[in-house]
């Protein structure tokens, strides 16, 4: 297993220190990554004793969303800013014990994600609040 695991460790890092400027090297580096990770977890996807079983089989399945940071270097190759973003809402939601109710929980992600995207655009997310109140678009 600890072996699998670096194997699987070394494959990522190597896909994340890649570097082409060209898309055709990338795409095709993106797929040479995709192969190999699946040639990794092949003998482990269906093997009913392997402790790696389903998170080979899960690689497996997942394998074209994996690698896209190769292909396009705009992606970054960890989803830790979406994570973090996400992370004072998981806090709140521990402290309070939630919203209590479906539409409540709907209306807090909502707002969540209006007022985070303000932020990252640079908006005082007050003013632009107002704004979209005051839109006749509404």
């Amino acid at each position: 297993m600890q072996r699998w695991a670096e194997e699987i460790h070394t494959l990522y890092e190597e896909a994340k220190a890649f570097s082409a400027s060209k898309e055709a090297e990338r795409l095709a580096a993106r797929l040479k990554f995709e192969q190999r990770a699946l040639a990794l977890c092949a003998p482990y996807r269906e093997e009913p004793g392997a402790a790696q079983r389903r998170l080979a089989a899960r690689i497996s399945r997942h394998i074209k969303e994996l690698f896209v940071f190769v292909h396009h270097p705009e992606v970054p190759p960890t989803n830790n800013a979406a994570e973090r973003s996400l992370r004072h809402l998981v806090t709140s939601r521990k402290i309070s014990g939630g919203t209590r109710s479906a539409l409540g929980t709907a209306t807090k992600m909502a707002l969540a994600s209006l007022f985070g995207t303000w932020s990252l655009r640079g908006l005082n997310p007050i003013i632009a609040c107002r704004n979209l109140f005051l839109s006749p678009q509404v």
